[in-house]
């Protein structure tokens, strides 16, 4: 096993709108999209989906890797739908 560096492409497998949380810091955050996307590369990992709107999400959409700070100490992996 070794590690293989990412694309930052991938295809929107299932999501879902998170209304609550009580984890801190996701609990100032809500509503978020969570969701589970199918990598380029082959892994399939949960993520959050930013950027769009829950009604414009469709399984099988494409969406490209980007960072959000979270906090001063977290940054996430997080996608958003890939630009034309």
């Amino acid at each position: 096993m070794s590690w293989v560096e990412a694309g930052g492409g991938a295809v929107l497998y299932s999501h879902s709108v998170v209304y609550r949380n009580d984890l801190p810091p996701f609990g100032e955050q809500v509503p978020y999209i969570a969701a589970m996307v199918d990598l380029d590369e082959g892994p399939r990992m949960m993520t959050r989906v930013v950027d769009c709107a829950p009604d414009q999400l469709s399984i099988g959409m494409r969406l490209s890797f980007r960072t959000e700070a979270v906090t001063d100490e977290v940054t996430m992996a997080v996608f958003a739908p890939e630009l034309p």
